[in-house]
């Protein structure tokens, strides 16, 4: 298995960590599939807000995750913290 995700290559994560990735964006699969069934039932509006504030969190998290990978290498060359600068922007 490769640790790229995305095109971005992880190559401050184990495949553990990657692995943990990839088992959490299936989940968030699951929720969205979740939320597409929910507005075809015409289920309320509460509910299906109550789930995407949850698949959103969930990507938040990933996202966390990444970035706290990326923040270990910063200290490693003023290349990987310029990249990781470039993460920040991009994600806040």
């Amino acid at each position: 298995m490769t640790n790229e995700f995305f095109g971005y290559t992880l190559g401050g994560m184990n495949e553990e960590e990657v692995k943990l990735l990839r088992q959490m964006l299936r989940r968030i699969q699951g929720q969205v599939g979740g939320i597409e069934k929910m507005l075809d039932e015409g289920r309320g509006h509460e509910d299906i807000l109550t789930q995407l504030s949850a698949s959103m969190s969930s990507l938040k998290t990933v996202a966390r995750n990444i970035l706290a990978s990326e923040a270990t290498r910063c200290s490693e060359s003023s290349k990987a913290t310029e990249r990781y600068d470039t993460l920040l922007k991009r994600f806040f």
